[in-house]
């Protein structure tokens, strides 16, 4: 018998799930992905496309040797006949990877025996929900944040597979920075999602005019063209340069031309992004988002924590760093060096692949339905459920059963 042979013979799929966004869900699969070592895993990712809410989707391929698969429903479809057909592409003994309700609710659904890992991805009473309705049925959790696992290890009755996961995150290189311009990077998907507080770095910078401190913008994500930029910036000075969504390989170019992150949310789980900027040595200046990076941003040592979200704390924070004498360049360092510590790609993908290959499936789940209304029900065939929703969208457009 082949060596081959045995490593195939011995190999675990395990299935991620993404929703279509290409945010930081997408980028922590990503390099799970890439930066795996071990031969007895056998990554594979499903993109679960509801039709009707990304028309014009566009897959970006992960590569790395993982297989990918596109699936593609209607929200007018019996919920029960998607996740059966879903479940027909995944052998009995993989390892599902769940990042959102889909995969959560295939599983409870329809009572799959998979070893089922929940990777809870932000401090959200979103994940905790989901955490609530399907915690019978999840054999590990992985918590991003360490508030979120000081929660959940308080309520999971299975403790001992209640895990704090920092997520891996690739090395950039560290370029040493000038801080008499601020160049200061926002990064995220979509920088309209109002969490994000994009609005409010016009009134930052209003106040660092007033300051006579000399700055840049850098924005990268969705939501702009260059023309709606400029009529959302107005009039003001320093109009930001935009770079339109980045790819991985275009990020350390991005990062390499600023000095300064910041994302002006008032809560967060860990972005990749601020980790990728750190690593690349520019300084955070952030809120306090619920001690979720409290070990990563440490006020004054790798960052700038603000008390409040207040436009005159961060024209504060800014001007202390543009001062020649405050140590920035110190601060810089300390971002990169502690950032690369702490998100390491490959350490965090072994240790990723530990709580993985752990334990064997379970041999009985019971079937629980979570999601849906009762036209959801395997009894009634899809047609019939297809048939009703769309004759009522026609009447209630906004409504569906």
């Amino acid at each position: 018998m082949s060596n081959n042979y045995l490593i195939n013979l011995n190999t675990t799929n395990v299935y991620h799930f993404l929703n279509g966004h290409c945010g930081g869900v997408y980028h922590v699969v990503r390099n799970l992905i890439l930066h795996s070592r071990n031969p007895a895993v056998k990554n594979h990712v499903i993109y679960v496309i509801e039709k009707e809410r990304f028309p014009d989707w566009e897959h970006l391929s992960i590569e790395g040797g993982c297989e990918e698969y596109i699936f593609l429903y209607s929200r007018y479809e019996n919920i029960y006949h998607v996740y059966k057909r879903l479940a027909q592409k995944i052998p009995q003994e993989a390892v599902l990877v769940a990042h959102d309700w889909f995969e959560l609710g295939m599983v409870s659904g329809l009572g799959l025996t998979n070893r089922l890992v929940y990777v809870l991805h932000g401090n959200y009473e979103y994940y905790f929900s989901l955490f609530e309705k399907h915690k019978q049925d999840i054999d590990i959790v992985l918590c991003i944040t360490q508030a979120s696992y000081a929660r959940i290890s308080g309520q999971n009755l299975n403790r001992e597979n209640t895990f704090h996961f920092r997520f891996p995150v690739p090395t950039i290189p560290f370029v040493r920075k000038d801080f008499s311009v601020l160049r200061i990077a926002v990064i995220a998907e979509n920088l309209t999602d109002p969490n994000k507080g994009l609005t409010f770095i016009r009134d930052i910078n209003r106040e660092l005019i007033q300051k006579a401190i000399q700055v840049e913008w850098h924005l990268a994500g969705n939501g702009f063209t260059n023309e709606s930029l400029k009529s959302w910036w107005g009039e003001m000075k320093n109009l930001p340069v935009y770079y339109g969504y980045l790819s991985q390989d275009q990020i350390p170019h991005f990062f390499a031309g600023t000095n300064v992150y910041i994302l002006p949310s008032l809560n967060e789980g860990v972005p990749v992004s601020l980790v990728e900027a750190m690593k690349a040595g520019l300084i955070p200046v952030i809120t306090n988002w619920t001690a979720n990076v409290n070990q990563l941003v440490i006020d004054g040592e790798s960052g700038i924590v603000l008390k409040d979200a207040s436009v005159i704390s961060y024209a504060n924070a800014l001007l202390h760093i543009s001062n020649p004498g405050f140590h920035s360049n110190l601060i810089s360092e300390n971002a990169s060096r502690i950032s690369n510590h702490q998100f390491d790609p490959f350490r965090q993908v072994d240790e990723f692949e530990a709580y993985v290959l752990q334990k064997n499936r379970i041999s009985f789940r019971n079937k629980r339905k979570i999601y849906g209304s009762r036209l959801d029900n395997e009894i009634i065939p899809n047609i019939i459920t297809v048939i009703f929703r769309k004759f009522k969208s026609l009447w209630a457009p906004h409504c569906f059963l």
